[in-house]
């Protein structure tokens, strides 16, 4: 069993052949129209499917002889068959189906093998049912399935459309439909006409006769221009009796030839009867019955319909004036439209006389008609009758013809009265075809002043459904509605036609111009409000909603637009920031107002900071409101870009950006919660009194907050420097200035030294000096002995002194500035007292790292911090050999320590200046020798 996503299967076919249901023909045909369902399990390995199957016999047939395709179709079909395991599509069970409907017999199981036999597509499953069936029909002697089957195999040779029968097939079926025919001539002449007329009043009009085989044997077997395959010379001949086969067996009865007559439906074998009935039973045509002279009438033959009018022009029985006694007054006007010439000449004739009162409605479908002729006689016969007897309606559809189109515009116009004409009427012409449209614009131009036709009117042009499909219409109507006043066209409809694709966007340029919209109630604003969440209303919605000339601030409510500010959409929290900024007081925010919408100011910026600041808001919300803080504030606000653009003015005072709001932002974990409060205490610090606890700033990690201590301090005793938040020099705290030496970040380090540098005199001194040599930071350490040096270099050394021993072996070296004073030492021994001091008094040093869990600094060991000591006034005295002079015997005194790390530290530090000075004399050489003595 196949699986099916298909909508028919092959059980439905069964149960509509079971229950005789007269859609058999109908489904069956839709049903071979779908894909083979799928296998439910694949094939095995090597084996033949049906497609590979169909591929094979398709490549058969194009093999060069009969011989060879025969031998290849053969060798597929075994392979085929001889599977066992062979999954053959559930359309091959119709061959046995079509069988068994046939030998029922029932009226409508033949009906519909008929319809099959003649549009069904020939794939396998149909094929192999109607080749049997036609094998059937031939052995019954079964005239009317028989003929619908040759018909089908004549025919399809020259058809287009899916068919999986070869073309060999088909050439032999058709040979053997015809063979069937001849030796039924031969045998039984009185059967062959009523075989033939079957076979030929199927043919349509479509069909391609000069291809055919069995037609053209029937009426030119004679001329015997045809060989195995097709006629040749003109076939249907011009004479289709001359050269018919089995003439003899067509001159037995005139019904076989009357019966094809009155039920084909091509001209050739409408001809070929005709052509039959003049020769062999002329006296029978003149005694036909008016009845089947009136079904002729109705075939849509132009053969059959010229020779009705000879007929009738031949019988003076059959007069004109006696046609509509005779029942063939309907007959006649049928022919009005006739593909005959001839016939429409007569009918027209005979309407003009004798069918004066024709229907306007008759006449208005001749209107339609392909014929040049019958369009100009319908028009005339409209035109001679009364406009008002017509109607507006009738008039407005001849305004579709070209041939009443004049006609019917100058009879509305002139023919009835402004009033008369319903709007619907016109409504209907609007949407009409292009001349009804044409009409309409130059109705309305000509009877009415501009702006005469309400808005109501245009209005319901645009509520009609039809101008989802009119685009003319609706432009026309959009045109005559945008001339109204918006406030005239009514706000619920507006909001309503803005979600309308096809007009939406005009309305929309409508509501951006407009100054008031009277109705908008509070349900339109809500309704307004629930447009901004749409990509195709947003614009408008909120360029209305933005209004305030329509929508004013306390309709749209505060908490809406905080709403919308919270949002992420940066077209939505855009239009609540601004619109918050240019149309809110900081009253407005207060969350008690009254209701009188009356709120209190302090209450309302208080709020203000919560949304600025808060820790549960989200980042949208914070910007707005650092940004109505930022705006408003007396000093920044001026300065800001969005103050500028909408024109605001502070509508705070500075007492209300307090530092109990603002300095604890300043160490807040999100960037715009401190760029905003960074902002703020520039601002506000001096006028805080907080501008002493700026070194606390310094070490942030937030460079923004940094910037606020560097810019104090570095800028302090600057006269140019903004006083508000610079330092002055009384304002500088040696201590804090020391401890931002301290500091684990580089940049409040070295803000530190460069302070300390700048002012020395104001702040430092040998005791800190000493402190900082006790550093972490190797450039803070190497700071300090130098400081030491240039800073307190001893009274009685000049400038640019330098050793005895070292004259005149060294370049001259630059002459050095002469030192501040900042507290020199009396003397060389004096410099050296306080080194002696500072190496013996160190403390445990204190580490770079910070501690476990942030906590304090963990300490050095005192040797370790020594040793650092020791180093960095090494370091000085091998770049400058007048103080290595004066250190080098404190280090040597040290070099007798019983630590082994510091007496180690004291005598590298002494190799080192020997080999950097060697022409120097060292003061306590001795002690050196001693101690290389004792290592």
């Amino acid at each position: 069993m196949a699986s099916s996503p298909n909508p028919i299967d092959i059980a439905n076919v069964k149960q509509l052949a079971a229950s005789g249901s007269p859609a058999l023909a109908e489904i069956l045909e839709a049903y071979l129209e779908q894909p083979d369902p799928a296998p439910e399990a694949p094939p095995r390995e090597g084996a033949l499917t049906f497609a590979a199957f169909l591929r094979l016999l398709s490549v058969a047939q194009g093999m060069g002889t009969p011989a060879q395709r025969r031998e290849q179709a053969t060798d597929a079909w075994k392979r085929f068959l001889a599977q066992v395991d062979a999954a053959p599509p559930p359309r091959l069970e119709l061959a046995d189906l079509l069988v068994r409907v046939y030998e029922e017999g029932t009226d409508a199981g033949r009906s519909a093998l008929c319809d099959i036999a003649r549009s069904a597509p020939l794939v396998f499953g149909a094929w192999g049912g109607l080749k049997r069936v036609y094998k059937l029909a031939e052995a019954r002697l079964d005239a009317e399935l028989f003929g619908a089957l040759a018909y089908r195999f004549d025919a399809e040779l020259s058809r287009g459309g899916r068919r999986e029968v070869s073309r060999g097939t088909l050439i032999y079926m058709r040979r053997r439909a015809w063979r069937f025919l001849r030796e039924l001539g031969r045998s039984t002449p009185q059967l062959y006409p009523q075989f033939a007329v079957e076979v030929l009043r199927h043919y349509t009009p479509d069909t391609t006769f000069r291809d055919l085989w069995v037609a053209n044997h029937i009426w030119a077997h004679g001329t015997g221009k045809y060989d195995g395959r097709s006629f040749h010379g003109g076939v249907p001949p011009s004479d289709m009796v001359k050269h018919r086969a089995f003439g003899e067996a067509w001159k037995r009865s005139p019904d076989p030839l009357m019966l094809l007559l009155s039920t084909c439906q091509a001209d050739p074998p409408a001809r070929f009867a005709i052509q039959g009935l003049r020769k062999d039973f002329a006296e029978a045509l003149r005694s036909v019955t008016p009845a089947w002279l009136a079904r002729l009438a109705t075939r849509p033959l132009a053969s059959a319909h010229d020779f009705l009018i000879e007929t009738l022009l031949g019988s003076p029985e059959l007069h004109q004036s006696k046609l509509r006694s005779l029942g063939l007054h309907d007959a006649a006007l049928a022919l009005l439209d006739s593909p005959s010439a001839k016939a429409r000449a007569f009918a027209i004739e005979y309407a003009r006389a004798h069918a004066t009162d024709l229907d306007p409605e008759r006449l208005a479908a001749l209107l339609a008609s392909e014929h040049k002729d019958t369009r100009a006689f319908a028009a005339s016969a409209l035109q001679g009758r009364s406009p008002r007897a017509l109607g507006h309606a009738f008039l407005g559809r001849l305004l579709e013809h070209g041939e009443t189109e004049a006609w019917a515009a100058k009879a509305l116009s002139e023919s009835f009265d402004r009033a008369e004409l319903p709007e619907s009427f016109l409504v209907d012409m609007i949407y009409g075809e292009g001349a009804q449209k044409r009409w309409a614009a130059a109705y309305f131009k000509a009877k009415y002043r501009p702006g005469e036709l309400g808005a109501a009117f245009w209005i319901r042009v645009l509520d009609d459904p039809r101008h989802e499909d009119d685009d003319r219409a609706t432009e026309m109507a959009l045109d005559a509605l945008g001339k109204h006043p918006v406030a005239t066209i009514g706000t619920p409809w507006l909001l309503g036609a803005l979600t309308r694709k096809s007009i939406g966007h005009t309305v929309a340029t409508w509501l951006k111009k407009a100054d008031a919209l009277p109705d908008l109630t509070a349900e339109g604003v809500e309704r307004l409000k629930g447009l901004v969440f749409s990509a195709e209303t947003r614009g408008v919605a909120l360029e209305v909603l933005g209004n305030p000339k329509i929508v004013t601030p306390r309709q749209l409510t505060l908490p809406w637009l905080l709403a919308l500010a919270r949002r992420a959409d940066p077209t939505l929290n855009g239009f609540a920031r601004r619109y918050l900024l240019a149309h809110m007081k900081p009253q407005d925010f207060d969350a008690g107002q009254d209701p009188g919408g009356r709120g209190d100011r302090e209450a309302g910026t208080a709020r203000l900071f919560a949304l600025a600041l808060g820790e549960k808001e989200p980042e949208p919300m914070r910007a707005f409101a650092q940004t109505y803080l930022r705006c408003h504030h007396p000093a920044l606000g001026p300065e800001q870009a969005e103050a500028k653009e909408l024109d605001l003015k502070p509508a705070l005072k500075r007492a209300a950006f307090t530092a109990e709001r603002i300095w604890p932002a300043l160490f807040d974990k999100r960037d715009d919660v401190r760029r905003f409060a960074a902002l703020i205490t520039r601002a506000e610090l001096r006028a805080w009194g907080y501008q002493t606890r700026v070194y606390e700033l310094a070490h942030s990690d937030a460079k923004e907050v940094r910037n606020i201590a560097f810019d104090a301090l570095r800028k302090a005793g600057d006269p140019s420097a903004d006083p508000a938040m610079t330092l002055t020099l009384d304002e500088l705290d040696p201590a804090q200035v020391f401890a931002l030496t301290e500091s684990l970040r580089k940049s409040a380090r070295e803000l530190g030294l460069s302070l300390i540098l700048k002012h020395y005199a104001r702040i430092g001194g040998p005791e800190r000096l000493g402190w900082l040599m006790q550093s972490a930071d190797r450039e803070v350490r190497l700071f300090a002995v130098r400081m030491l040096w240039e800073k307190h270099r001893p009274r009685d050394l000049p400038p640019g002194w330098q050793p005895r021993a070292a004259r005149g072996k060294e370049q001259p070296r630059p002459e050095a500035e002469a030192p501040e004073d900042a507290g020199r030492f009396a003397d060389v021994e004096a410099l050296r007292t306080f080194l002696r001091y500072v190496l013996s008094g160190i403390p445990a040093g204190r580490s770079p790292d910070p501690g476990d869990d942030a906590g304090p600094r963990r300490r050095l060991p005192a040797s370790e911090a020594k040793r650092h000591v020791i180093e960095i006034v090494r370091d000085l005295a091998v770049e400058d050999a007048a103080f290595a002079a004066l250190v080098a015997p404190v280090i040597a005194e040290f070099t007798g320590s019983i630590a082994k790390g510091e007496w180690q530290a004291c005598l590298a530090a002494l190799m080192r200046l020997r080999r950097a000075h060697p022409g120097l004399a060292i003061e306590g050489l001795a002690s050196l020798d001693a101690g290389q003595e004792r290592a």
